[in-house]
């Protein structure tokens, strides 16, 4: 499912205006279909409804779902924010509630009566503004929306809240919070961003009558990853297949100190469809995830006095690398000047794609240049504070604008950058983002990260581009920490819980 920009939605009407379907057509049709998914939601019959209507084309698809929710026998009031509509289509609907004998109520003339008119409220509409939002609230605006959110009944938003911006993920401090918001023909920028999406509720996408030939050509900056779309991105098993056909994973993790990283990497790696999982490590690694992933290969390398992989022990790491069809460096590493180097040099001398996460993170981040001379794909797995690392600037910014500073990283360096969080993100090098609809809170546990880069190495490993590889991996490993959840509980389970999920949330291929 994608996400359209609020000019190319305008785009779109523009092209059904020129052939033929008309915008009054499209707010009757986006007006009934939100009135039917109200109803399907909550039944409106003898129920109270009050519809607040701006004076926009947002207020005309509210006046056509107050008038219809009048027919499916609702008791329907009207509350008009501002003056009357000013477009064409929006008069229309207005004079056809108006005909339907739905008591209006002007806000700006009897604030009081606005009152008396939620009083017992089931059900409001928010139909202010829609995606026609921007900057602040005028004062009638907030007082409709302290009206609205403080309504103990259930908040249907049309579009968007009202106080939202579409495009930049922005919203006014007395932004509508809906419980539901109706989209009206394809999700918008920011219904699935984290700081606006929660304001959204549920949300459920409505037909409005938009033939689906006019988006072919369409440029979509924004993928919803989807069971679907997750499902296309991975690797076909052959049936006459071996263990040399699916790749060679070589992970690169652990020290004295964060064994536990290597063994979490290594469990969701193998448990992800690649042939060979070599980890190499530190001796007390080695013997560690031995005991619990004995399905591994080793490459027990020397520690320095810190307990972390020496630097001399390059020259062993380097024939493995020659091996592997991609690699996984950074979890559990610790941070020293023998693990700066040591993530340099295989940045610089690795043939086959490389995952960056954790502790090769915070190293690359001192030294962010060398990503310029790489020359094999690269995937990065940051959380907010290593993002804010990486960028130089605080996690209040990352959390405020991820898709611009997150996207504009990505393609300055030509990396695929996997921001994690809250739906977790991925930014290619190129233009667009696939965010993930799956996880939870459960997930927010150290050892989470390091399970999840051992899924998308081992992905990486059986040939999977690697933006399509993030993807997958992030959705899938979310998906397994959603199984997990409803039988465990997001307190009781671990990243360990999680990777034995992944065999329920694979697709049986």
């Amino acid at each position: 499912m994608y996400a359209l920009s609020s000019a190319q939605m305008k785009a779109l009407e523009d092209r059904c205006a020129a052939e033929g379907i008309s915008a009054s057509i499209l707010m009757e049709n986006a007006g009934r279909a939100a009135a039917y998914a109200i109803n399907g939601t909550i039944p409106v019959k003898d129920k109270h409804c009050v519809v607040f209507c701006g004076s926009g084309n947002n207020g005309g698809d509210g006046f056509i779902v107050a008038t219809e929710l009048k027919k499916l026998g609702a008791n329907v009031q009207v509350i008009l924010c501002f003056d009357l509509p000013k477009s064409r289509a929006a008069r229309e609907a207005y004079e056809k509630a108006y005909a339907a004998k739905i008591p209006m109520v002007d806000l700006a003339v009897s604030p009081y009566g606005a009152e008396l008119a939620m009083v017992g409220v089931d059900i409001v509409v928010d139909a202010i503004f829609g995606t026609g939002f921007h900057g602040e609230l005028p004062k009638a605006g907030k007082a409709a929306a302290k009206l609205i959110n403080s309504a103990i009944a259930a908040v249907f938003s049309l579009d968007l809240p009202s106080g939202m911006e579409t495009d930049r993920f922005q919203s006014d401090p007395d932004c509508v919070r809906a419980d539901f918001t109706v989209v009206f023909d394809s999700l918008k920028p920011s219904h699935i961003m984290p700081l606006t999406a929660k304001l959204c509720g549920n949300i459920c996408v409505v037909d409005i009558g938009i033939p689906p030939e006019f988006k072919k050509d369409t440029v979509y900056r924004y993928a919803l990853v989807n069971d679907a779309l997750a499902a296309s991105f991975l690797p076909v098993r052959a049936v006459d297949s071996n263990k040399h056909d699916h790749g060679y994973l070589l992970i690169i993790a652990g020290s004295r100190d964060y064994i536990g990283a290597a063994v979490l990497a290594s469990m969701g790696a193998k448990r992800s469809g690649v042939g060979y999982v070599c980890v190499a490590s530190v001796e007390e690694v080695c013997r560690t995830v031995a005991l619990q992933s004995p399905e591994c290969v080793f490459l027990q390398l020397d520690s320095n006095e810190n307990g972390r992989i020496d630097l001399l022990a390059y020259g062993r790491l380097q024939k493995t690398m020659a091996r592997a069809t991609a690699i996984v460096i950074g979890p559990g590493l610790g941070l020293d000047e023998d693990t700066k180097t040591l993530v340099a040099t295989v940045l610089k001398e690795a043939q086959c794609p490389v995952l960056v996460d954790a502790d090769g993170i915070n190293a690359l981040a001192e030294n962010i240049n060398i990503l310029d001379s790489v020359t094999v794909p690269v995937v990065l797995t940051p959380h907010i504070g290593e993002m804010a690392r990486l960028l130089q600037v605080d996690s209040q910014s990352i959390l405020s604008d991820r898709y611009d500073l997150v996207g504009n990283f990505a393609k300055r360096y030509g990396v695929t950058v996997v921001c994690k969080g809250y739906r977790t993100f991925t930014a290619p090098g190129a233009m667009g983002a696939y965010m993930n609809t799956t996880g939870n809170a459960g997930l927010a546990k150290a050892g989470s990260g390091d399970l999840l880069s051992g899924i998308i190495g081992a992905l990486l490993a059986q040939g999977v581009p690697p933006v399509k590889a993030a993807a997958a991996g992030v959705f899938y490993h979310g998906k397994a920490a959603d199984l997990c959840q409803a039988e465990l509980g997001q307190m009781y389970m671990q990243p360990a819980d999680v990777a034995h999920y992944l065999s329920k949330a694979y697709p049986k291929l």
